[in-house]
């Protein structure tokens, strides 16, 4: 995935394929999932059962959780970062940024 400000959650759907298609949502919505997926089904008129995993920046919230598992069914999901508690962003997004910026100096 590229770098962008962990503010918005960059989230990334990779078909059996192989192709990867990716969107961005703000990190700290609930839907971010579901607002990221209907950008690409819509854009890129891609079904969800043709998606074998997806990967993101932040942990879904628990609505996001329940979405995907009515969506993707038993998907393989990874993320970067855990999600905070909701008083927990600050100072999540200000690690996360460390952390990216870590990366990005390394390449």
């Amino acid at each position: 995935m590229d770098y962008v400000d962990p503010a918005r959650n960059l989230i990334s759907f990779t078909t059996g394929t192989g192709a990867v298609f990716a969107e961005s949502a703000p990190a700290q919505a609930v839907d971010a999932f579901r607002q990221a997926w209907e950008r690409v089904a819509a854009d890129h008129g891609v079904d969800a059962d043709q998606v074998i995993r997806i990967e993101a920046y932040w942990q879904p919230a628990q609505w996001d959780e329940r979405y995907l598992g009515r969506t993707f069914g038993d998907v393989e999901l990874e993320y970067v970062f855990p999600r905070p508690d909701p008083g927990g962003w600050h100072t999540a997004l200000d690690r996360a940024r460390e952390v990216l910026d870590e990366v990005a100096a390394a390449d």
